[in-house]
């Protein structure tokens, strides 16, 4: 009989697993938003890519086909949409204003990031957004065995 403890050490920790996924999205997200100053543009194509780097970092810490990989791997897509969207809003505004971007992340409310946020997407940058957490969590569906 296999023994329980020898089956748990060869395993990544669960926790350990979540903390590189979130990870991971807030650096996805974080590159995003930099490519897209770059770009002039928002660049919501590059959600799939991120969308495919958490659902690989879940699957390899044996959150694939499970009912909390399925919910988890949406819900960091979404995180880093928000993050890259935010930070090119703060951005925008500190170049208007001619601030450092650093006193424009603490001085901006809330309210207002959002209200840019959603000013700035479209319907295609919606679309691709929409599918990118379609295909994080399709990625994260169990495995048909074969």
């Amino acid at each position: 009989m296999p023994d329980p403890a020898s089956d748990r050490a060869t395993l990544p920790p669960r926790r350990i697993g979540i903390a590189t996924a979130v990870m991971c999205a807030l650096a996805g997200g974080a590159l995003w938003g930099l490519l897209s100053l770059r770009a002039a543009g928002d660049l919501a194509a590059f959600a799939l890519p991120v969308a495919l780097v958490i659902a690989w970092v879940l699957r390899a810490h044996g959150y694939g086909g499970r009912a909390s990989g399925i919910v988890l791997a949406p819900l960091l897509v979404a995180l880093a949409t928000l993050y890259a969207y935010c930070l090119q809003a703060a951005a925008r505004i500190a170049a208007m204003l001619g601030l450092p971007l650093r006193d424009t992340l603490f001085k901006m409310q809330a309210g207002f990031t959002l209200d840019l946020v959603r000013a700035s997407l479209d319907g295609w940058s919606i679309a691709l957004i929409v599918f990118a957490l379609v295909l994080a969590t399709a990625a994260m569906w169990p495995r048909p065995r074969r």
